[in-house]
């Protein structure tokens, strides 16, 4: 009656257990199987104390989702809330009544979710083990069945549950008590484990069970305590409170609402704008703005060329000298569906001759002396941008960039030639702007690069100071490469190293006859390059 008794309890546990989800927690380092029984493939590790939904209940037996996944667990090895707990009969001993001495009612071995530690934690025997009185030993007379018999060497299957008497001293070797030994390889997986650290959280198989490896899902926070909703509507039932500091995974976005899931299974929509995203989680699916400032240095470069001209000034020489520089600017970035990214990008340079150019008119053995020409140049580019994020676990985003260049090179005292005694002139160079930019934002948790290409292939327009004319019929293309490194200092600031390298090609065509230039060639062109390498800090938010 007994065990008809238990039989019902568990049946109805079973079948009235799973009627609403619940929440347990691992009251140890712990194995998440596929299907009931220790000999099943191991989908997940979970270590003490982490948070478990319960879908469904099959004997010892716990059906939970946990970080995304599903799987089975041990009755055991969670707490259960005090009105849910079930008589455990471990049966770690043979049974005594006439039914033989293997586990389970009569059968001829266990029953497939009761191996290894059987399913129950750490191998405490049940109450009902102490109830009952053991049998004397039967007459001669009886069944041989239910002979004592004497005890032998317990076999694989039986070794656990095998009741061991003490022995004497002078028993034989192979009766002796056995020291423990190390587990084999093919035993481990069954041995009770030992509870273990933080180094077992979050660790999955692989597909072919080759062995396990970090949870590389993408993973985000919300930026501040938000509601998680049924439906893509705020109106909708909320399903959970997210704080910042749970781990979110990401796992569809429609339109601004992104699905997440939490570490417990619950799952529901926040608005994407909410959400940071996180290492091994890809590029950020919200809304980012950022402003940087920028200091550095650059180096300018000039070469002019005279086709039929003199070989030196006015028709064929090369400038440079070294400027301050300065870069500020800021861009804003916004998420397009699931794959896409849509912004703007603005940004200021000003290069600051220091001390100028330097020009002797007559050269060195000439009475008249050098000075340094004072020069500025101001840089400025505007541009949209469209991206195509990879997700990758870097980051990885490539974007086009469409954009506006404008550029001014300024001589101080223009029209004073005692001052500007190499007579150069003022210039305007505008132009339209292609190009492309490929960013890894989190090639490292701190560390990330961007590289970028952009070049003015036509439509440019260059317009210098009357009367100082290189050319009657000015036109230009130009290539600016750059590379920046950050590193994040702070959540929302980090530092930023660049390198831009510009290259411009002008060409004036046939010299002008009234400008004081004093051109004397067929045709003038004239190369630029300049270095430019800043330091600074950005402020993301």
């Amino acid at each position: 009656m007994r065990v008809r008794a238990l039989i019902i309890i568990v049946a109805l546990a079973a079948l009235f257990g799973t009627a609403h989800a619940e929440k347990v927690k691992a009251n140890q380092s712990t194995k998440v199987f596929s299907r009931p029984g220790e000999q099943a493939k191991v989908v997940l590790k979970v270590k003490s104390g982490q948070g478990m939904t319960v879908i469904g209940k099959e004997g010892r037996w716990l059906k939970v989702r946990v970080q995304g996944r599903t799987g089975y667990v041990a009755r055991s090895t969670v707490d259960m809330p005090d009105d849910d707990e079930i008589v455990r009969n471990t049966r770690r001993r043979p049974f005594v009544d006439g039914r033989g001495t293997k586990r389970g009612f009569g059968g001829d071995g266990g029953p497939d979710d009761r191996v290894g530690a059987d399913a129950t934690g750490d191998g405490q025997d049940d109450k009902s083990a102490e109830d009952e009185t053991p049998k004397k030993p039967k007459k001669a007379s009886d069944d041989e069945e239910d002979a004592p018999k004497k005890p032998k060497k317990a076999s694989s299957d039986d070794e656990e549950d095998a009741p061991k008497k003490p022995k004497k001293h002078g028993d034989d070797e192979e009766d002796a008590p056995k020291k423990p030994k190390k587990a084999s390889s093919d035993d481990e997986e069954d041995a009770p484990q030992k509870p273990k650290g933080d180094d077992d959280e979050a660790k999955v198989t692989d597909d072919d069970g080759g062995g396990d490896k970090t949870d590389e899902r993408p993973m985000a926070h919300v930026s501040s305590k938000t509601k998680v909703f049924a439906e893509r509507d705020e109106e909708s039932e909320a399903q959970f409170t997210a704080r910042p500091t749970d781990i979110l995974y990401p796992t569809d976005t429609k339109g601004k609402w992104t699905m997440v899931e939490n570490e417990e299974g619950d799952a529901g929509w926040v608005k994407t704008t909410m959400l940071d995203s996180e290492e091994g989680g890809g590029g950020s699916r919200k809304r980012t703005m950022e402003l940087r400032a920028r200091g550095g240095v650059s180096l300018l470069s000039q070469g002019m060329r005279s086709a039929g001209g003199t070989v030196t000034l006015p028709d064929n020489y090369n400038v440079s000298t070294s400027a301050i520089a300065l870069a500020i600017g800021g861009a804003v970035l916004v998420p397009y569906g699931k794959d896409y990214v849509l912004g703007g990008d603005l940004a200021y340079d000003l290069s600051k001759a220091v001390p100028g150019i330097f020009y002797d008119p007559d050269g060195p053995a000439g009475p008249m002396p050098g000075s340094n020409i004072g020069i500025t140049l101001h840089n400025l580019n505007v541009r949209l941008l469209a991206g195509y994020d990879f997700h990758k676990k870097n980051g990885m985003t490539l974007f086009a960039r469409l954009g506006y260049h404008y550029q001014a090179f300024q001589v101080s005292d223009v029209a004073d030639f005692t001052k500007n005694t190499a007579k150069l002139p003022q210039e305007v160079y505008k132009a339209p702007s292609i190009g492309v930019a490929i960013a890894m934002p989190q090639l490292t948790d701190k560390i990330g690069i961007r590289f970028s290409l952009d070049a003015v292939l036509a439509g440019a327009s260059v317009t210098q100071t009357k009367n100082l004319e290189d050319g009657a019929d000015p036109s230009a293309k130009s290539v600016d490469v750059g590379g920046l490194i950050s590193y994040k200092w702070q959540k929302t600031m980090s530092l930023q190293g660049t390198y831009d390298l510009n290259y411009a090609s002008y060409s004036f065509g046939a010299a002008v006859a009234n400008s004081m230039r004093g051109h004397t060639g067929t045709g003038v062109g004239r190369t630029d390059i300049f270095h430019t390498i800043t330091f600074g800090i950005a402020y993301g938010f």
